[in-house]
């Protein structure tokens, strides 16, 4: 379940304690020893909070990847940004209300007020020893600066699935109207063709899924993101995960994160 401290906490909190932990002597991520011990009493202790971000394209997998990393690093805590942004709306808080503004408007929401959203939900992680995995922002290369200016992101995945991959698996996907039953030919077909399981009436395919719908959505990800992969890839923190099954390229994910420092 999410949780929320926007009416115990203050922006002015969090900046505060990162400007402690700026404060403390840092490690680069690199020269980390998996044998470093940690001790509870030296004020020299670099800070062990990591911030994380995947980016992946729709369909690629992202959701199933951290999934994984979420269960089997037990110290990475995730953090929506959709999410997070409709349970402020729902609870009205200052923020939810400020957002539901743009949102009422049919605008975006601006980036001050989403980097906002992340300091607000962070603030409670920071000194608790909890990595943080952001999804769903930052997603341009304006964002990512902007977010640089209050926190600083250590660790970036990145997934590279073939858009052509993506492209079959989504086009595969027809659903049941009335129940919302999804099937997928790839790996979860109907025992009918074109029909319900349960019903027998018939399956319809949702705009979104398909394929020149699925390819346009891609393109559009693809401009966006590449400027944001060059960005992060600068700075030294990003490495690239290419392949076409998530089984198969987890075991990287993992062993890369380890040597990152995230399982501590």
């Amino acid at each position: 379940m999410l949780r929320f401290f926007s009416r115990h906490v203050t922006r002015q909190k969090f900046t505060g304690a990162i400007s402690k932990l700026k404060e403390q002597p840092r490690i680069p991520i690199n020269s980390i020893d998996s044998s470093t011990t940690r001790s509870t009493t030296s004020i020299t202790h670099p800070p062990k909070e990591k911030f994380m971000l995947i980016l992946g394209k729709p369909g690629g997998g992202k959701g199933t990847i951290s999934s994984k990393i979420l269960k089997d690093f037990p110290h990475m805590e995730h953090i929506s940004t959709g999410d997070i942004l409709r349970q402020h709306v729902r609870e009205e808080t200052e923020l939810g209300k400020e957002a539901k503004v743009y949102m009422d408007h049919g605008d975006l929401v601006p980036d001050e007020v989403m980097i906002r959203l992340v300091l607000d939900y962070s603030t409670n992680s920071i000194g608790n020893g909890k990595h943080l995995l952001l999804d769903g922002f930052p997603r341009t290369i304006n964002q990512a600066v902007a977010l640089d200016e209050s926190i600083n992101v250590e660790v970036v995945v990145d997934l590279n699935i073939p858009t052509e991959i993506i492209v079959e698996r989504i086009a595969d996907r027809w659903i049941h109207a009335a129940s919302g039953r999804v099937y997928n030919y790839s790996y979860n077909p109907p025992l009918n063709h074109g029909k319900d399981d349960e019903s027998g009436e018939d399956l319809v395919q949702r705009y979104d899924d398909k394929p020149k719908t699925v390819r346009k959505r891609l393109d559009a990800y693809d401009k966006v993101t590449s400027p944001l992969i060059q960005y992060y890839e600068k700075k030294g923190v990003l490495k690239t995960f290419s392949g076409t099954m998530s089984d198969k390229i987890y075991p990287e994910v993992k062993k890369w994160l380890n040597k990152m420092g995230l399982n501590r």
